[in-house]
């Protein structure tokens, strides 16, 4: 696959999954904007890059800053937009409204806020295409995860309604399962080798998964490999959904 004179912008850009998708978009001939706060991690993963890559600070919690990207953008063509970004962690009954939006302004207004402010960018491609990165999590659930869980379902729901709200556009979403990122640092207090070695023996496939697995699926849905899948969900998750205990979380 080939994205020469493509434009794409990621989220969550910095590092993981993000980081990834950016790189195998640079590969593929694509001139990438990389959206994420941390400016530290966006320099680094420029200077590995190269002049492919274009980075962009911006805290998706807040509209106005979203408004300055695009406003930033102003004109130009946007082929592909991946929502990457997302946050999440565990917490009981009694969470906090903080605890709430932190989870709900990232995993799913932020994408709502981005495809708002986006439109015209996209309006400006032939064959405009978004791929929004939810999660296994929206269709089974952890214990004390009904934050994220909710958010990425409605994530999920939410690429729906744009293809029958926008249907210039192409939009699907990825529902990653158990990705070995930092993220995994925070699932347990097990050693880490230990819980990857537990972890990769309760998923079907035996292993975890790796950013490139579903940096390789991003590409994909936004190719011309996949002009005419529309709405759909691709769960890349080494079987996870179909175990029975749910990698035992």
């Amino acid at each position: 696959m080939t994205f020469h004179h493509k434009s794409v912008l990621v989220t969550g850009a910095s590092g993981g999954i993000g980081a990834e998708i950016c790189r195998q978009f640079t590969t593929s001939g694509a001139t990438v904007i990389a959206v994420d706060i941390n400016e530290t991690a966006l320099l680094s993963l420029k200077q590995a890059l190269g002049a492919q890559l274009e980075i962009v600070v911006c805290n998706l919690r807040h509209e106005e800053q979203i408004s300055d990207l695009a406003s930033k953008l102003s004109g130009r063509c946007i082929d592909i937009l991946v929502n990457n970004a997302g946050v999440g962690r565990f917490v009981d009954y009694n969470f906090t409204t903080e605890d709430f939006d932190w989870h709900f302004h990232i995993n799913t207004r932020a994408p709502m806020l981005l495809v708002k402010h986006l439109i015209p960018n996209l309006k400006h491609s032939a064959a405009p295409a978004i791929v929004n990165i939810a999660s296994v999590a929206a269709r089974i659930e952890w214990a004390n995860h009904f934050l994220y869980s909710t958010t990425k379902a409605a994530l999920e729901k939410f690429t729906h309604h744009l293809v029958k709200d926008l249907p210039w556009l192409r939009a699907n979403a990825v529902l990653p399962g158990v990705i070995d990122t930092a993220i995994l640092e925070g699932l347990d207090n097990m050693n880490l080798d230990e819980l990857r070695a537990y972890l990769a023996q309760e998923i079907p496939c035996k292993r975890i998964g790796v950013p490139a697995d579903i940096a390789n699926a991003v590409l994909f849905l936004s190719s011309d490999h996949a002009s005419y899948i529309n709405g759909a969900s691709l769960v890349v998750d080494g079987g996870v959904m179909h175990s029975n205990t749910w990698v035992g979380l």
